[in-house]
């Protein structure tokens, strides 16, 4: 697979300024997927778009509950929800904790 486009990222102030770009540009119902090495600056990136699109400030990583959501500014209905599959082995496991059946309520 061709590579679109690589950024690449030598500090947490570029990490936050590409959660800062990020955060204006994402959409409601958008998905952003990331894969990286424990490390990689995934979680810190998160915290960054969710920090700039919410006002929250403590956001922890979802390691251990999977799944964790934050409302959006201005919105009692549409939210953000960070997801962390690390401990799962198989596709099937997100299914079977019921991610996929509450993202068709949303």
């Amino acid at each position: 697979m061709d590579t679109l486009l690589q950024i690449i990222i030598k500090s947490e102030n570029e990490m936050k300024k590409l959660g800062k770009i990020l955060s204006d540009i994402i959409k409601v119902k958008d998905v952003i997927c990331m894969n990286g090495n424990l490390g990689a600056g995934k979680t810190y990136l998160s915290r960054s778009l969710i920090n700039n699109m919410t006002g929250i400030l403590e956001v922890p990583s979802p390691t251990f509950n999977l799944v964790q959501t934050y409302p959006l500014y201005g919105s009692s209905i549409n939210e953000i929800w960070h997801c962390d599959f690390y401990r799962l082995n198989e596709y099937d496991e997100v299914e079977e904790i019921g991610v996929f059946e509450d993202i068709k309520k949303k």
